[in-house]
């Protein structure tokens, strides 16, 4: 994993970074002109604060350690689609499959750390922080891939906290037409649980609910994240 700073980066930092390269959108951040609409002071602060962080020098050179950082931000905003899984996303980079370039939301839109982190490290560590991805499926789970739940079943898993066990997924496609949520080839979000050892997957957009296969959920998260499946081994 490479952690490209030891600091977090709030969001005029990230877009004063991001016009190194004409960049004025950066996917899931706060807009850009939010901030311009509070002044320059907003973006002086940032400036400021980038200098202190050894990113750009006091007469407004990038350093070495600067490039590495805008080039990663280079490729999350050339990304052509984005996955969020709880507060991290992910963008794709077309310089290099193995690679993921992941922005961790450390408070909500507003403070963010940058990694680039290889495909594989990446799964290990969603297994480590979601032992969900890790779960044996019980026996019963090798004859379907998923069942949509009865009325019953539906209105109590509705009622049910699943606390920190929850897993959110949502898929961006940004090259499919049109960007609105109602287009699943656009995006889509799925929120991911266990109940009494049953695997629940909740598609938010359509408010369906279904009991799902350990098999079908891995291949939504693998096929998403585009990651080889020999990796599961």
């Amino acid at each position: 994993m490479t952690q490209l700073s030891t600091d977090a980066f709030n969001v005029p930092e990230l877009y004063l970074l991001a016009a190194a390269f004409g960049g004025n959108v950066l996917f899931g951040l706060p807009e850009k002109e939010i901030y311009q609409l509070k002044g320059e002071e907003v973006f002086e602060e940032a400036h400021n604060r980038l200098i202190e962080k050894q990113i750009i020098t006091p007469d407004g050179k990038i350093t070495k350690a600067g490039a590495i950082i805008i080039q990663a931000i280079e490729y999350y905003h050339q990304s052509k689609k984005y996955v969020r899984i709880n507060n991290i996303m992910f963008a794709f980079s077309d310089h290099n499959d193995d690679e993921l370039i992941l922005l961790v939301e450390l408070e909500e839109k507003s403070l963010y750390k940058l990694f680039v982190v290889s495909k594989a490290i990446v799964l290990k560590m969603l297994g480590e922080k979601f032992p969900i991805i890790l779960r044996e499926p019980q026996e019963e789970e090798k004859t379907f891939l998923k069942e949509e739940l009865s009325n019953q079943d539906r209105h109590d898993t509705e009622q049910y906290d699943p606390g920190s066990s929850l897993i959110n997924l949502e898929f961006f496609h940004l090259d499919n037409q049109p960007q609105e949520a109602t287009n699943p080839s656009f995006y889509q979000q799925w929120l991911a649980f266990v109940k009494e050892e049953k695997l629940l997957m909740v598609d938010t957009v359509k408010r369906k609910y279904y009991h799902a296969s350990q098999y079908w959920f891995l291949k939504v998260l693998f096929d998403e994240m585009e990651f080889p499946y020999k990796e599961a081994k």
